[in-house]
């Protein structure tokens, strides 16, 4: 019997929580050995429920096998806890998935600059901006957005970084083949390529209302900062930072007016001293500027998010919303730095856009440069606006 067929046995005990597979692991030290275990060995086991007993005596294995046969048609690849590609900083939560259904490429959380990104289903004008911004932002900085795709925040999140050109994995509430809302199956789809989609219910599993807050601790147990962008008094994306909290990681947050009741959980994690306050790119790059290889200047990101983001104030909502349907800058900002403040390098790759070159290849043929080095200096260049990005496509803007 592989391994493979265990793990899946283990997470489909319905009486069998991931914490109490967690302590399970623990004490027997392999999933083989809580397999083989007997009904005496298990009653003796402290914490056991009879029905726990019961489910773990089961040992029938053709419900797994199902799963698998599954996994295989639909190409959804499969992390136990004890895989290489089961992301180390989630195995280290209290209550890590059992398994993990993964459709895509999920990228080395482990060694990646990355954040979560949550908030507000029903968000305003003014979050939904400000999850596209900050979330386009650090996605060009380099980092991974990990969000949920939900209606509101998180889809924008994800769209967000996708539409900048970066990474983005996608925790569902359902199996991994269910588009849940069903108005982001292109998201859907798109998350697949660029990232990867992620779920700790196999395929066919519907959304549950109880599936939510739980895959919230793995949306935060994936990074090791969250973001809340705009969350009410009793909003999930509280559990999500909640969630954060207890597993030690960083919470940021965007703060709203102290009238607008959809921010009160925010601007209570702000007061409180729980969230860090947040209000552009800047403190987050900051934090981990380590696990990027090159990590943008600071005043170019400022530089980029005001000129993106500033103007309209929270209680504007018509150019909010003027705003989210145009995706359109604010028009005061600081010009990009003239050609003769650039390097080398700079000029040279601003040179190959101008002659037609979009893709990193490409640039790289016509500047000589490395790709590696072309992909930093893209990203610097981007954020302090000398280029830009539409439709997937780089262009000098006039000045």
């Amino acid at each position: 019997m592989s391994a493979r067929s265990l793990w899946l046995w283990l997470a489909s005990r319905g009486t069998v929580s991931p914490r109490l597979a967690a302590e399970l692991l623990s004490s027997f030290g392999t999933v083989e050995r809580i397999y083989a275990a007997d009904r005496h060995t298990l009653t003796q086991t402290e914490g056991l429920t009879k029905a726990q007993v019961d489910a773990l005596c089961d040992k029938d294995t053709r419900a797994a096998d199902r799963i698998a046969a599954d996994c295989d048609r639909l190409g959804v690849t499969i992390l136990a806890q004890t895989d290489a590609g089961y992301p180390d900083r989630l195995r280290q939560i209290a209550d890590p998935p059992v398994v993990l259904y993964v459709r895509g490429a999920l990228p080395d959380l482990d060694r990646v600059a990355c954040v979560s990104v949550v908030g507000k289903r029903k968000a305003s004008a003014y979050g939904l901006v400000a999850a596209r911004k900050l979330s386009a932002a650090l996605s060009r900085a380099g980092f991974v957005i990990v969000s949920g795709m939900a209606a509101g925040v998180d889809g924008a999140a994800n769209r967000a970084a996708i539409e900048a050109g970066g990474t983005t994995v996608a925790v569902l509430g359902c199996g991994i083949d269910v588009c849940y809302p069903p108005e982001h199956r292109r998201l859907m789809e798109d998350i697949a390529l660029s990232g990867a989609l992620v779920s700790e219910y196999p395929p066919g599993t519907p959304p549950e209302r109880h599936h939510f807050p739980a895959r919230n601790r793995i949306i935060s147990g994936m990074t090791p900062g969250t973001l809340v962008i705009e969350a009410g008094r009793g909003a999930g994306s509280l559990i999500t930072a909640d969630c954060a909290l207890e597993q030690g990681r960083d919470v940021f947050a965007v703060p709203g007016l102290i009238d607008m009741p959809s921010f009160e959980g925010s601007n209570d994690l702000i007061a409180s001293g729980a969230a860090r306050l947040v209000q552009d790119a800047r403190p987050i790059i900051r934090e981990y500027a380590a696990f990027l290889p090159d990590t943008p200047l600071e005043q170019r990101v400022h530089r980029a998010f005001v000129r993106q983001v500033g103007g309209p104030p929270p209680h504007d909502p018509a150019r909010w919303e003027r705003m989210l349907r145009e995706d359109a800058p604010a028009p005061a900002a600081p010009p990009p730095p003239e050609d003769d403040a650039l390097s080398d390098e700079e000029r040279a790759i601003v040179a190959a856009v101008r002659a037609g070159a979009s893709s990193v290849d490409e640039i790289v043929e016509r500047s000589e440069l490395s790709a590696p080095r072309v992909s930093a200096l893209l990203t610097m260049l981007e954020l302090d606006g000398v280029l830009t990005r539409a439709h997937g496509r780089l262009t000098v803007p006039d000045r």
